[in-house]
């Protein structure tokens, strides 16, 4: 059975289990990893992120499992199946390039005019506040986000950097701070019982010898993480 033979039939099979009369699902390419969904009373329709399109069974059922317990207000988590699936290193090695390909304001490269974001991560390294890890992607936005300057893919492994900062009147120490501050996510890695922004978060944060400088110099250019 195709995979996406799968989707429908486990959708409509535990919707039922749950209540819906009638489900709908199909696989979307979405750029990043997510599920959306309509639904009135006993009618649900799910647009799932295609980067699941070779997930095995199990995962499928995870997934749907999850979601009909979240609509239906008993929300269980993904399932330990799921989970494992998504934070295996060949799922980001396989879904990486296709999420680059996706990924149309980056410059796929980590050298800027006048910054190079690969130096940047080795002045981390150097501070010994993160090891070098060969699947992160780096790069820098083609148009300066300036509301953003920072996003990270835990999921992917990808982290771009607004080409605002691509500047050397921004000091250096401000670039890295950034930098550094999209790295927390991959180091704490995907945990989606937890806040983006926790207190593990802010604990490896709080390493960062001039994070509170950096923050300031951020305030003042009126950018943001």
């Amino acid at each position: 059975m195709e995979t996406e033979d799968v989707l429908r039939t486990k959708f409509k099979e535990i919707g039922k289990e749950y209540g819906f009369d009638r489900v709908e699902a199909e696989f979307v390419p979405f750029k990043e990893f997510k599920v959306r969904w309509q639904r009135s009373y006993k009618w649900a329709d799910f647009k799932v992120s295609d980067y699941l399109a070779d997930a095995p069974p199990e995962v499928i059922e995870g997934l749907c499992t999850s979601l009909f317990s979240k609509i239906t207000g008993d929300d269980e988590g993904y399932s330990d199946d799921m989970c494992k699936w998504i934070t295996a290193p060949e799922f980001s090695r396989y879904k990486q390039p296709v999420y680059l390909k996706r990924s149309r304001n980056i410059t796929r490269t980590t050298k800027g005019d006048a910054r190079d974001l690969d130096e940047s991560y080795e002045r981390l390294i150097g501070l010994g506040l993160v090891e070098r890890d060969p699947s992160i992607n780096l790069t820098w936005t083609r148009e300066p986000n300036i509301r953003k300057v920072g996003h990270c893919s835990v999921l992917m492994k990808v982290i771009q950097i607004s080409s605002a900062l691509d500047t050397e009147l921004i000091p250096e120490f401000v670039l890295d701070f950034c930098l550094y501050h999209e790295l927390c996510h991959i180091l704490i890695g995907f945990d989606p019982s937890e806040k983006a922004h926790s207190e593990h978060f802010s604990a490896l944060e709080e390493k960062y010898p001039k994070k509170d400088e950096a923050k300031e110099w951020l305030k003042r250019l009126c950018l943001y993480l």
